[in-house]
């Protein structure tokens, strides 16, 4: 996981793109603790336990006006590995590291330690969104 005040300033000079793609999809057991924390309810559900957000033109309800996040602290696994993704494209798991700014700054621990968060990552969360023979 990635401290927010390190890196807030890379997410706000790219304007938060990763953020204006619709947001991750989230586990039943992520949305619940989003709510009970008292965030807004933003969800629904798509498939047993896997949530989407409801946005306006593709932008995550929990960005902030200032390109920060709303819910850093109980972000979903998926914003926790960023910018490493899990890749189930071949038999064997393996990890994609997206283009962004943020891949340029982190150390190799850092990667390191989101690559340890995406093999958290289940297949199924990602299958309603992914065409894996296309990658």
């Amino acid at each position: 996981m990635v401290k927010a005040d390190k890196f807030l300033l890379v997410c706000q000079k790219c304007k938060a793109a990763c953020c204006k793609t619709g947001g991750p999809n989230f586990t039943e057991k992520e949305m619940k603790k989003i709510i009970n924390a008292g965030y807004k309810n933003y969800f629904f559900k798509i498939k047993d336990n896997i949530y989407k957000l409801k946005s306006k033109r593709e932008r995550c309800p929990y960005l902030k006006k200032d390109n920060s996040c709303e819910i850093h602290k109980i972000k979903p696994i998926l914003c926790l590995c960023h910018p490493v993704f899990p890749n189930f494209a071949k038999k064997k798991k393996g990890y994609i590291i997206i283009k962004c700014p943020m891949a340029k700054i982190l150390s190799k621990k850092e990667i390191e330690r989101c690559k340890k968060e995406a093999n958290k990552v289940s297949r199924k969360l990602l299958d309603v969104a992914i065409d894996w023979k296309k990658i």
